[in-house]
């Protein structure tokens, strides 16, 4: 390829950067997902609505972020997509008819996206590019330095209940990293123990780091989070002191040896459940 072919192509690439600044604005905040209701007990079923939205701030509405790609893990493993969905400016919202008895599971997850980062120039600026390793080569400019590519995936998800607990909507897909709750999100108490076992590309994984947020932080000097690191196998442990809506943002970073698309991967988890009283 020419020099002129590649500033080309290096020009486009920065243009497709500019045209996706809402998007990446999105994935840069904490996407989550919040059920109206996490247990249904009317005979018959009933209608349950969800917000997402893309924030800091636990269960404040911010970014926009899509619920396009939700769809609804039924208690028989199988997936259906959500009624409704409208998107506006802050959140969107979509709706489900909650009525087959057992757990499902509401997931929005995005696609895995690629960031290469390099300097360049004489100050050593750092740049970025949305690119893969088998995309970078084309578009790097010349004698760029230190060149690291990123994969980033998120998981935002949460479950309901209809009538008796199950399980099977609670399997691991054995993809990037996943939460499976050894505590059923259903039993679920304050001031009770609770566990989560973490997943990388289907193993335990140590070292995933996550915090975990009681809603009404706009109404307290203190976040109060809880920090929490999982063990060798991949499980982590906590008491939560107040029943309520929780937020989980758990993350874990590592390196891709011999991946042809990344060098590293940074991949999350936000999980939304509630702590019922006593």
């Amino acid at each position: 390829m020419t020099k002129e072919s590649k500033v080309k192509a290096l020009t486009m690439a920065c243009a497709v950067v500019a045209g996706l600044a809402v998007t990446a604005t999105a994935n840069a905040h904490p996407r989550w997902v919040l059920p109206s209701h996490f247990t249904v007990s009317k005979e018959g079923g009933d209608w349950l609505t969800f917000d997402v939205t893309a924030s800091h701030g636990t269960f404040v509405f911010d970014k926009p972020a899509g619920s396009e790609s939700a769809a609804v893990v039924m208690p028989d493993g199988r997936k259906e997509r959500p009624n409704f969905v409208i998107r506006g400016k802050r959140r969107s919202i979509f709706d489900f008819y909650f009525e087959e008895e057992g757990t499902h599971k509401v997931e929005i997850n995005n696609v895995p996206s690629y960031y290469t980062q390099y300097k360049a120039g004489r100050r050593d600026t750092v740049k970025w590019m949305k690119a893969s390793k088998a995309e970078r080569e084309v578009l790097l400019p010349e004698k760029s330095r230190d060149v690291v590519t990123q994969l980033g995936f998120t998981r935002a998800e949460s479950y309901v209940t209809v009538g008796k607990p199950t399980g099977k909507a609670m399997e691991i897909e054995g993809k990037y990293l996943e939460l499976l709750p050894v505590t059923h999100p259903s039993d679920i108490v304050e001031d009770d123990e609770v566990s989560f076992q973490f997943y990388y590309n289907g193993q335990p994984q140590q070292g995933v780091t996550a915090e975990i947020t009681r809603e009404g932080t706009l109404y307290r000097n203190h976040q109060q989070q809880i920090d929490v690191v999982s063990d060798e196998n991949g499980m982590v442990t906590f008491i939560l002191d107040t029943a309520g809506r929780w937020l989980m943002k758990a993350n874990y970073k590592g390196e891709l040896p011999n991946n042809p698309l990344a060098d590293i991967a940074s991949v999350n988890v936000h999980f939304t459940f509630e702590a019922l009283l006593q």
